[in-house]
């Protein structure tokens, strides 16, 4: 199939696509840090060099990308190279070497104010002055859950720990011991460096003893001796989610058996940090004349890019009826709230297209804020869009409206377009993951297929599996089985849970192929902090998702 692809875009004048992403490219304060992934089968290693062909000195941190796996079929690295340099960023190129010998250089230019993962580092005034070397580094403390990270020179051996709170009962304690590489760097001469990493979450009897404490120790018995390790390092797991997701998730390694083994040690606390019944306030904002009656009403949720909503309306100006679609975008980003209503402002005396702006008081992630906006929806029909979809021609609202309006349907999706006209969605499936044996995630077949490559008979077809960047739905099935699930944190997921539960109803989801839209993918979740979190929470979600839908994921897959 590749050597058909390659044949394909040379017949058809497109080069074969960069074997290497870069996601985002930062200053920090002593140098630059470069985020992104590339090709396992293509590349054997990336760097940096001065444009005098010097190496640049860089600390590399792999990162699983499980999210291009699911969405390429291939196996591929993620990365971060930080760089301690005074050289500008005109004065050195991204170099890569490829496994057939050939080396590529990219020009960087700086894309966002992204900081560098927390790559832990070993600080010996922090080291404990007993007889065994560790270190306490912090803890994060959710209701009655306590997460406790640091590293102890004992080869791993320490599998008993005790939280030490006045008062507190530990319930259930989990462990995980693994190699920090810092650790093993910073002691090369001690064979007592391995699995020296330690991750422990406690299970407290009350929920109400952490909050006030200044001070939280460990202890253990070591060399039949009682030691103890503190920390005044105590976050509110609650007070700042998304840091403290990274902090608690970048030491997990999900692609190890032994660590995925675990995963449920996280589940909770994570579930707790991100309450599904947490209701926002919501402020509403109406620019234009709406249409009276409505026969379908768009919801776009808006996440860091906020400039996407300038070149939707101006597209939607010319491919949407205002007479019969009602546009709610939802701010899903209260920090942004001037600057979205300013822009939304602009608009309305740019474009002649109606539309609402509803601000939440709080982020809430894409499928509670979908879940707002059908609350505030008036058609009985819904269009539920990504804010970086492009429409590409008239009727297609119309073309989707056609076939929802069947009653034995339940979603429609679309077939979606790269900007090169390559396919990005032609429907959803399950796919197996090498890395993580018994999991199942969403693949996209014929995704990078030139739409010549991939022609249909008929313009409907079954399709269990959509993608929720382009949906539309019937209001009343969409409430019947609840919505978007909140239990999938910061997206993933959701979106084939909700298709699933809508074909428990008895209804048929479709994909029109004859409507083509444009996706740029992905860009505002670009935004959110990079590093093995995010990735290990798209894990953690597929947990959810394959725990409640094992049977029919099954079913599905043995029918590819």
């Amino acid at each position: 199939m590749n050597k058909i692809k390659n044949v394909a875009r040379r017949l058809l004048g497109k080069e074969a696509p960069k074997p290497y992403v870069i996601d985002s490219v930062a200053k920090t304060s002593t140098g630059y840090c470069v985020v992104g992934w590339y090709a396992t089968s293509t590349v054997q290693r990336v760097g940096l060099i001065s444009n005098e062909n010097k190496p640049l000195a860089s600390d590399v941190t792999f990162i699983e990308r499980s999210d291009v796996v699911s969405a390429t079929g291939k196996p591929a690295t993620g990365f971060q190279l930080v760089c301690d340099t005074e050289l500008d960023i005109s004065e050195f190129q991204f170099i890569v070497l490829c496994t057939d010998g050939n080396q590529l250089k990219a020009s960087l230019t700086l894309q966002g104010d992204i900081q560098p993962i927390d790559v832990p580092s070993i600080d010996v005034s922090k080291m404990s002055s007993s007889s065994v070397k560790g270190t306490l580094e912090y803890a994060i403390y959710v209701d009655e859950y306590v997460y406790v990270t640091g590293w102890l020179l004992d080869a791993g051996k320490t599998k008993s720990f005790d939280l030490n709170i006045k008062k507190a009962i530990t319930k259930d304690t989990n462990l995980i011991r693994y190699t920090r590489s810092d650790v093993v760097n910073a002691f090369a001469d001690s064979a007592e460096s391995v699995n020296a990493g330690f991750i422990l979450v406690f299970t407290l009897d009350s929920a109400e003893l952490v909050p006030s404490v200044k001070q939280l120790s460990i202890e253990f018995e070591y060399a039949d001796k009682l030691e103890k390790l503190s920390t005044t390092q105590i976050y509110n797991g609650k007070s700042d989610q998304m840091t403290n997701a990274q902090r608690m998730l970048n030491a997990w390694q999900a692609h190890s058996p032994s660590h995925l083994a675990k995963a449920d040690m996280f589940i909770p606390m994570l579930d707790k940090m991100y309450p599904g019944d947490v209701k926002p306030s919501v402020r509403r904002l109406d620019f234009g004349n709406a249409a009276a009656s409505p026969s379908v009403s768009m919801i776009v949720p808006l996440y860091g890019r906020i400039d996407f909503m300038r070149y939707q309306l101006s597209n939607f100006q010319r491919f949407i009826n205002a007479e019969t679609v009602e546009v709610i975008y939802v701010l899903d980003d209260p920090k942004l709230a001037n600057e979205a209503t300013k822009l939304a402002r602009e608009m309305a005396q740019i474009v002649s297209f109606p539309f609402s702006l509803l601000i939440l008081g709080k982020n809430v992630g894409f499928g509670k804020a979908n879940n707002i906006g059908v609350e505030y929806a008036r058609a009985d029909n819904l269009l539920l869009l990504n804010s970086d979809i492009l429409p590409k021609s008239m009727q297609w609202v119309e073309k989707l409206l056609e076939t929802s309006n069947k009653p034995e349907v339940g979603i429609v999706g679309a077939r979606l377009l790269f900007e090169d006209n390559t396919i990005q969605h032609d429907g959803m499936a399950p796919m197996t993951v090498n890395e993580y044996p018994g999991l199942l995630f969403n693949d996209h077949p014929k995704k990078g297929w030139p739409i010549q490559l991939a022609p249909y008979t008929e313009n409907e077809e079954h399709c269990t599996l959509l993608t929720a960047a382009c949906w539309m739905v019937k209001k009343s099935d969409f409430i019947a089985v609840g919505g978007f699930d909140p239990m999938y944190i910061l997206g993933d997921f959701e979106d084939s849970d909700l298709c699933l539960k809508i074909e428990e109803l008895g209804k048929r989801n479709m994909i029109r192929r004859d409507v083509e839209l444009y996706h740029l993918e992905r860009q505002s979740q670009n935004l959110v902090k990079p590093g093995r979190w995010k990735h290990n929470i798209t894990v953690l979600n597929a947990i959810k998702y394959n725990d409640k839908w094992k049977s029919k994921l099954g079913d599905l897959e043995g029918k590819l």
